[in-house]
């Protein structure tokens, strides 16, 4: 099935990350029957990565961080909380656990 998607092009983004959002879109689509949006710009001009909209109307953001760096470095996905009624950063299993609890405070 993967053979017959579409090469992912962005240039704003890595290749992990985009692979990240297109598994988080179907994830979303097939488990949670969410309608899902890229990089979608909210009112403070932050833009989601994902942005799924359920059937009750509930809104979820994922902010995705393809590596420990992007994470250390990014300092504004705390705000994309505010637009949600859930949030989510999806990463490695072997990092986030630990540095996701010092950024939490």
């Amino acid at each position: 099935m993967a053979e017959d998607l579409p090469p992912i092009v962005d240039l704003r983004q890595s290749a992990t990350a985009l692979r990240v959002q297109r598994g988080v879109m179907r994830l979303l689509r097939e488990s949670f029957d969410m309608a899902c949006f890229a990089e979608v710009t909210l009112k403070s001009g932050r833009r989601a990565d994902v942005l799924g909209i359920g059937p009750k109307g509930e809104i979820w953001i994922v902010e995705i961080k393809s590596s420990l760096i992007d994470f250390q470095v990014d300092r504004k996905w705390p705000e994309y909380r505010d637009f949600s009624d859930k949030f989510f950063l999806p990463s490695r299993p072997s990092w986030m656990p630990i540095s996701f609890r010092k950024a939490r405070g």
